[in-house]
C-alpha cells in the first residue's frame, strides 16, 4: 500500500513539473510574441561574433528591442540580423545600425543612432529580395579602424624609398661637386676680396666721419672762427 502512494506521489509530482515547464515556455514564447514593436532587418559586411539571438538592440544607450535571428545573406557575403524594434520612428531614412561592445565583457550589442549629416554611408549595397524593412548598416569602430591601418600600410608599401635614397644620394652628390668645383671657389675668392674692399671703404668712411665731427666740435665751441679766422699765411716761393 505504501509503495503504490508513493508511486502515485512521484507521478503527481512529474505531471506537475511538465505541466508547469509547458507554462513557462508558452510564457516565455507568448511575452515575445506580444512584445511591442516592429521587425526590421539589417546587414554587416563585417564578422558579428559575439552577437546572437536575444541580444539587446539600443537606441542611443536606452534599450528598445531583441535581435530575433541572425544568418548569412543570401548574396552568401553578408549576415542578416533580423530584430524587433519597438520605435515609432522611421528608421528606414533616418536611423542606422553599427556593432558595439559592452565594456570589458565583450558582448555584441547593435546601437542605433541617427544618420550622421555630411557623413559618407558605409552600409553594404543589398542586391536581393528582403521581407522585412531594411535599417542601413554602419561599420563598426573596431572595423573601422583596421581599415584605415589596412590603407596606411599598403600607402607606406607603395612609398618608393630605394627610389627616394637614390634621389637623395645623387642630391648630396650634386651639392659636393658643386661646392668642391672652380666656379664655386671664383665665386668664394671674388666674395672676399670684394669684402675688403668694402672694410677699406668702411676705415675711410670712418676717418671721414671723426673730422666731420672735430670739425662740427670746433665750430660748436666758437663759431667765429668760421668767419674770422685769419687765412694762412702765403706761401714764401721756393728757392
Amino acid at each position: 500500500m505504501a509503495g503504490r502512494t508513493s508511486k502515485f506521489l512521484i507521478g503527481i509530482f512529474v505531471i506537475t513539473g511538465t505541466v508547469l515547464a509547458a507554462v513557462i515556455i508558452i510564457w516565455v514564447g507568448a511575452a515575445d510574441v506580444f512584445r511591442k514593436g516592429s521587425i526590421y532587418v539589417t546587414y554587416f559586411d563585417e564578422s558579428v561574433q559575439g552577437l546572437q539571438a536575444d541580444s539587446i538592440v539600443k537606441y542611443r544607450g536606452v534599450a528598445v528591442g531583441k535581435v530575433k535571428s541572425i544568418k548569412v545573406a543570401p548574396d552568401d557575403r553578408l549576415i542578416e540580423v533580423v530584430m524587433k524594434v519597438d520605435l515609432s520612428s522611421d528608421l528606414q531614412n533616418h536611423t542606422e545600425a553599427q556593432l558595439r561592445t559592452t565594456g570589458i565583457t565583450g558582448i555584441v550589442f547593435i546601437e542605433l543612432d541617427q544618420v550622421r549629416p555630411g557623413e559618407k554611408s558605409s552600409s553594404p549595397r543589398i542586391n536581393f529580395q528582403n521581407s522585412y524593412p531594411v535599417i542601413p548598416s554602419r561599420r563598426s569602430e573596431i572595423s573601422r579602424l583596421l581599415a584605415d591601418t589596412n590603407e596606411i600600410m599598403k600607402s607606406i608599401k607603395a612609398v618608393d624609398f630605394k627610389g627616394l635614397s637614390d634621389q637623395l644620394k645623387n642630391t648630396t652628390l650634386a651639392v659636393e661637386n658643386f661646392i668642391d668645383g672652380k666656379q664655386t671657389n671664383s665665386v668664394m675668392s671674388n666674395l672676399e676680396s670684394t669684402t675688403a674692399n668694402i672694410d677699406k671703404a668702411m676705415e675711410g668712411l670712418r676717418v671721414t666721419m671723426e673730422n666731420l665731427q672735430s670739425f662740427s666740435e670746433s665750430i660748436n665751441e666758437n663759431p667765429s672762427e668760421l668767419f674770422f679766422k685769419r687765412p694762412p699765411p702765403p706761401r714764401k716761393p721756393m728757392e
